[in-house]
């Protein structure tokens, strides 16, 4: 999950005991987007309802979108197009 967030433009920006929070950097600026990855064992695998709460944050609408952003198939130029269409990003 963090190789996918930081090859799509994530960049840890504070941690503290048990979370590392990555925010996304768009033109060298960081945005209000941002996710917490939790260190624990207990973390290993995110249920629904942390992908949820992972959708708010991350500035997308639906769950289906969060596993693509983690899982790959949506790229950082496809997130930024997500952005856009939800009014989050202005284009440019």
């Amino acid at each position: 999950m963090v190789r996918a967030l930081e090859e799509k433009g994530f960049v840890c920006g504070e941690t503290d005991r048990n979370h590392d929070y990555y925010y996304f950097i768009r033109n060298g600026k960081q945005t209000r987007f941002r996710t917490k990855v939790s260190r624990g064992t207990g973390y290993r695998e995110y249920d629904d309802g942390l992908f949820r709460l992972m959708c708010k944050a991350l500035g997308l609408n639906r769950i289906a979108e969060v596993r693509d952003l983690l899982f790959c198939p949506m790229g950082k130029e496809d997130y930024v197009s997500c952005l856009k269409k939800s009014g989050f990003l202005k284009a440019e």
